[in-house]
């Protein structure tokens, strides 16, 4: 009698993954995403370190770049530029330090020094989302 005679011809395999569908804390994905910053890593290290896809950290970071990761109040990376007048010198000075915020070809926000922050976070992440 030969091997593959005393081999059943139908074999009934179970299944016991459920599916790679998997539910991640903002604060995992956020921690995620800053490690995927780190010098010298790339993204698809990050990815395939924490078994996700590369498109999904990708996602991930545009998503915390526009502060639409993570739960509550977030705040924006500010940098202040110098106003710029286009070579216009009777350009009004302003009366008290204001903090301009270049968001893009056509959005320009002016914060001057006495102004609610939380209320200018607000504003920010705002115009952020719509922008």
């Amino acid at each position: 009698m030969d091997a593959h005679e005393a081999t059943p011809r139908i074999q009934v395999l179970s299944v016991s993954d459920t599916g790679r569908r998997r539910r991640w804390s903002d604060d995992k994905k956020i921690r995620i995403v800053e490690e995927s910053f780190g010098d010298g890593v790339t993204v698809a290290e990050v990815a395939r370190r924490h078994e996700v896809s590369r498109s999904q950290l990708y996602d991930w970071r545009y998503r915390h770049k526009n502060g639409l990761l993570g739960s509550g109040l977030q705040f924006l990376r500010v940098t202040k530029i110098e106003d710029a007048f286009d070579g216009c010198d009777t350009a009004p000075a302003p009366q008290a330090p204001v903090m301009t915020i270049d968001l893009g070809p056509r959005c320009r926000v002016a914060i001057p020094s006495g102004f609610d922050m939380k209320a200018a976070a607000h504003l920010l992440n705002g115009l952020m989302v719509w922008s």
